[in-house]
């Protein structure tokens, strides 16, 4: 192989691995986001529910041990440890919809939607806006009947 080829061969090596990298992106989200994207959008909404992870008391753990808690969905709960004897206290649960991105509190049946979120949905998932009818549809395969506000924290 001469030098002149050297480059070229470079070039075209650049090329096709940048064309596989962006195919296996847009595979991604055809097929879902990751489990390290859904524990990113949970930590955004922990966040957004003014949830302090940072503090030693209060921690975010998968709820999907050897199966999906909810088929479908990331499930994540987050408890502030007891500091005396007695039981934890839940803070949150939320489900994170594997192809959608769309976000759930389980027990108070509230669905998420801020710009921050969108955007992380739209960057994991390719999804720009929520259709209603879909939303409810995800509610009622959680169990929730109807959507409640999201509560103040």
């Amino acid at each position: 192989m001469g030098r002149s080829t050297f480059p070229i061969l470079l070039l075209a090596l650049a090329i096709a691995l940048a064309g596989a990298s962006s195919s296996s992106v847009a595979q991604s989200s055809k097929h879902g986001m990751t489990f390290r994207q859904a524990h990113q959008i949970a930590v955004l909404v922990a966040r957004h529910d003014n949830i302090d992870l940072s503090d030693t008391h209060v921690e975010m753990n998968s709820m999907d041990l050897s199966a999906d808690f909810a088929p479908g969905f990331f499930s994540f709960i987050v408890i502030r440890e007891s500091s005396t004897p007695g039981p934890d206290e839940t803070l949150r649960r939320y489900a994170i919809n594997r192809r959608t991105g769309d976000v759930w509190e389980m027990t108070l049946c509230t669905h998420y939607d801020f710009p921050e979120l969108a955007r992380m949905r739209h960057t994991f998932c390719g999804r720009n806006s929520v259709d209603a009818a879909e939303i409810a549809n995800q509610g009622k395969h959680l169990g929730c009947l109807r959507e409640k506000p999201v509560p103040a924290t």
